[in-house]
């Protein structure tokens, strides 16, 4: 009786943390839908991100012009949600990796995008990174 206390318990706790993520994501709403080389090429392009111009057709051309029409995004799975970094130069991790923890991330299908940014790494190349809109019912967690 007890472990269905604890995994009514853990649901419930799950189930309540995901939408206040959501309604306070804020900065920690985008994701990275790839990496641009020094000569704007994809290097590589995330295979479950499919860009979408403003008429909804894909938007596959590497080129800041074109990237910032981008107004959907297309997941095929779920995508890990991180802080938006903008145009800023990427901040250095820790050496070593810390421990597994839950992480947000949102579900596959269609999302609204607010914005593209470029932010640039520290070895040439920029990342291309999609502010989403992030509906509640669409952020799961995932442990990574």
């Amino acid at each position: 009786m007890s472990f269905l206390r604890i995994g009514l318990a853990c649901a419930l706790s799950l189930a309540a943390a995901a939408p206040a993520y959501a309604q306070g994501a804020g900065e920690n709403s985008c994701i990275v839908a790839g990496r641009l080389s020094d000569q704007a090429r994809w290097a590589p392009r995330m295979p479950g991100v499919q860009l979408l111009g403003p008429d909804g057709r894909a938007v596959t051309a590497a080129d800041k012009q074109a990237l910032a029409a981008v107004r959907q995004a297309r997941l095929s799975a779920r995508a890990l949600l991180s802080r938006c970094d903008g145009d800023a130069e990427l901040a250095l991790g820790p050496d070593t990796p810390g421990t597994k923890q839950r992480v947000p991330a949102i579900g596959p299908g269609l999302v609204p995008v607010e914005s593209v940014s470029f932010p640039k790494l520290r070895r040439g190349g920029e990342l291309v990174e999609l502010k989403l809109t992030v509906p509640a019912e669409r952020v799961t967690l995932v442990t990574r």
